[in-house]
């Protein structure tokens, strides 16, 4: 983690873990091919991209990234020390907020 200066957090407040996703695999990809190869992706929650896991041989390799929280990240503290929104769903009636980050070197 001490290679990267510059982070990019990405706060998608009505939106589906699956947009935070998308959103981060374009930044990674328009990062890296700006010349900062060692641009790296996180999303938001689990990984839905097959109905059957393969982590040996990923089918979309090209889309699937870690989330956050799975890289041992505290969202609700990176959340909130950038100023977002974050709180705990406790009920059907709250909304979620979705976060994604992009390191880059």
């Amino acid at each position: 983690m001490n290679d990267y200066h510059t982070a990019i957090l990405v706060h998608c407040g009505d939106g589906q873990p699956e947009d935070v996703k998308d959103i981060v695999v374009q930044l990674e990809r328009e990062i890296f091919l700006s010349g900062y190869y060692k641009a790296l992706g996180f999303g938001a929650g689990p990984c839905n991209l097959c109905s059957d896991c393969s982590l040996k041989r990923c089918r979309h390799s090209d889309k699937a990234r870690p989330s956050m929280e799975a890289a041992g990240m505290d969202v609700f503290k990176t959340a909130r020390k950038a100023g977002f929104p974050i709180e705990v769903v406790n009920s059907l009636k709250r909304k979620p907020n979705y976060y994604g980050l992009v390191l880059v070197e």
